[in-house]
């Protein structure tokens, strides 16, 4: 599976983290990936085969065609048959508002339901006319800088996100108020505004997104030792909220489940 990413340009840089393409062989029958929450909404355009979306707790299903997708607190199962091949970015936690759209929470938007399906397909053409590689995500970028707005995030969202993910989620919300300089209440009425959810969610997401990228880097019997290095208060602490973010057992995850989250932490993939 080929697999990059790129920054944001400068002038996208408060509203995208990154940039990413993916590309890999046909695959001859369904494969199924969970899709970790990391507290960031994103965008996905297929170019290739369109895989499906899968809440499992809801039982929703959405064609990963061309959609939006807001912060998840809960993880998602990619499904993918045909070839694979995707464009997209990595929003900040507030990005969907540079571009007319709510903070959307555990929800798919379709692209042509916000762009309309003419400038939707433009879209896919101009992406499939570029070779995968820097031109590819660099056509997506200016793309999206031409719709983004200027829209200012109140400084004191910024500011906990950053205390937040300084500290990978390992942080009380007593403290991030405090750096802030503001009130709980406050903080938790902007922040929700803005990203969509709590301060503290916020931070649960963060700790458990790098719990499993521990896991990922080292064998499956570290998970005591990580438990602890993240801040559970104990390894059942750490499994509980493993099952709850990923609705699969460490076990399970590990062994066959973590394609996609391994990519997310920078990790290479073995196609099959």
């Amino acid at each position: 599976m080929g697999y990059q990413r790129f920054p944001a340009p400068d002038v996208l840089t408060d509203v995208i983290h990154h940039v990413w393409l993916v590309d890999s062989a046909p695959l001859p029958s369904l494969r199924q990936e969970i899709l970790i929450p990391n507290g960031r909404p994103g965008l996905a355009i297929a170019l290739a085969d369109p895989g499906t979306r899968h809440d499992p707790v809801t039982g929703a299903e959405w064609p990963n065609a061309a959609s939006v997708f807001g912060i998840m607190t809960r993880p998602q199962v990619i499904g993918q048959v045909g070839t694979s091949s995707y464009a997209g970015v990595e929003f900040t936690p507030w990005g969907l508002a540079a571009l007319g759209l709510p903070a959307l929470v555990d929800e798919v938007r379709q692209l042509a339901d916000w762009l309309g399906p003419d400038t939707t397909a433009g879209l896919v053409a101009e992406l499939r006319s570029e070779p995968f590689g820097p031109a590819r995500a660099e056509r997506l970028a200016g793309f999206l800088a031409a719709r983004a707005t200027a829209t200012a995030v109140p400084p004191i969202v910024a500011e906990a996100v950053r205390a937040i993910d300084e500290l990978r989620g390992q942080v009380a919300v007593a403290d991030v108020v405090r750096r802030c300089g503001t009130s709980y209440s406050t903080l938790y009425r902007v922040f929700r505004k803005y990203v969509g959810i709590g301060p503290k969610q916020y931070a649960e997401i963060i700790r458990y997104y790098h719990f499993v990228g521990g896991l990922l880097g080292g064998p499956a019997d570290a998970a005591a030792r990580l438990s602890a290095l993240h801040g559970y208060y104990d390894q059942a602490h750490a499994a509980r909220d493993f099952k709850r973010y990923t609705g699969v057992s460490a076990t399970s995850f590990l062994a066959v489940q973590n394609g996609i989250a391994a990519l997310m932490h920078g990790r290479s993939v073995q196609d099959g």
